[in-house]
């Protein structure tokens, strides 16, 4: 005779059985995973930690219809669950009915819609406040201000800047978009990283000119080419210079660096590990995690009067994990922090290794 539980088993959702008096028969691997006290003979309440499922079994079990329930926040990980009851009725007339239990985990949803709405509200605030300054300086030229060439050069400035950064913030989230509807394709050219990072390197050197900060690289071991999209790949190394850039104290020091790399820790493949180290105010720990999610930032202020759009490094983020590569940041405070990329190396490649 069969287990119940391996009948179970062979259900691809998450299924339970109860008996009449609602203790727990069987449960498949899945509804394990969601139920962590969906043990053998417990009671339904405790099993779910709801009262209210008793009496949706109790009807199911007296009517023999189906009975369906939705619960909010149950188990350790608070899952939404959205629960289907059904009575299985025995063939044998002395065998007992048993109450089928299927759970459809609804959290993801709920996650994507929050996810959602707080991505709208960031978009919203982050135009809010360049169209805001925008209509104020148009307001003020139109008026007698307007009369004054001085003024006008200097509220003309004012809205450029705010343009800029507005043109900034809808290039990044078309590029976001792009790069997350993109993620899981594969990738089928190759790219000589050297080449990209030099390439990088001179994009940003007008900008580190003009903010006084010295780059320093080092390439000076081979670097194998690689898995990737050219145009993406430079695309990571120009924003995380450009942040190095930025945040570097005055007069201070960008390094890129890249090397080849065994199998270890952080990063359980051979790969080439390019780091970007500046000489800034650091990063606390607690706000590693979260650099790169959308419109995160450290120092907000900061990064808006440096045009930033807080998606740099959420795109970067993107880029990397469809390249099968890695992020890893840290951090010192008064001493800097150092991003450091790290991208497989093709088993074709056999590069020298550090």
């Amino acid at each position: 005779m069969l287990n119940p539980e391996n009948i179970l088993n062979g259900i691809a959702v998450p299924v339970l059985a109860f008996d009449r008096d609602f203790c727990l028969l069987a449960a498949n691997d899945g509804a394990r995973a969601l139920l962590s006290r969906a043990k053998k003979t417990a009671p339904v309440v405790e099993v779910f930690g709801n009262k209210s499922i008793g009496d949706k079994l109790g009807t199911a079990l007296k009517r023999g219809a189906t009975e369906t329930l939705s619960l909010k926040k149950v188990g350790k990980d608070k899952r939404d669950l959205f629960i289907t009851i059904n009575r299985v009725t025995p063939t044998d007339p002395e065998g007992q009915p048993i109450l089928l239990v299927t759970l459809e985990d609804r959290s993801p949803y709920r996650e994507a819609r929050t996810m959602r709405s707080d991505f709208v509200a960031n978009v919203s605030h982050e135009i809010r406040s360049p169209l805001t300054a925008v209509s104020g300086i148009v307001e003020t030229l139109l008026g007698p201000a307007g009369e004054d060439r001085e003024t006008c050069e200097h509220f003309l400035h004012l809205m450029d800047k705010e343009t800029r950064r507005m043109t900034n913030l809808v290039a990044d989230l078309l590029s976001l978009s792009l790069v997350e509807v993109k993620e899981k394709r594969a990738i089928k050219t190759t790219a000589d990283l050297t080449q990209i990072l030099l390439s990088a390197v001179e994009t940003v050197r007008p900008l580190a000119d003009q903010r006084g900060k010295h780059l320093k690289i080092d390439l000076s071991e081979p670097l194998p080419e690689i898995v990737g999209n050219y145009d993406k790949l430079l695309r990571v190394f120009i924003n995380l210079l450009e942040n190095a850039i930025n945040y570097s104290r005055e007069n201070g020091e960008v390094t890129l660096r890249a090397r080849p790399r065994k199998p270890s820790k952080p990063f359980r493949k051979p790969s080439i590990q390019i780091t970007v180290a500046d000489q800034g105010e650091g990063i606390p720990a607690h706000e590693i995690p979260r650099l790169t999610e959308r419109f995160y930032r450290v120092d907000k202020s900061r990064s808006r009067a440096m045009g930033g759009t807080g998606l740099g490094l959420a795109i970067v983020k993107h880029i990397l994990v469809r390249h099968r590569g890695k992020l890893v940041i840290t951090s010192e405070i008064g001493q800097g922090s150092t991003f450091s990329v790290f991208l497989p190396v093709p088993k074709s490649q056999n590069p020298k290794q550090s």
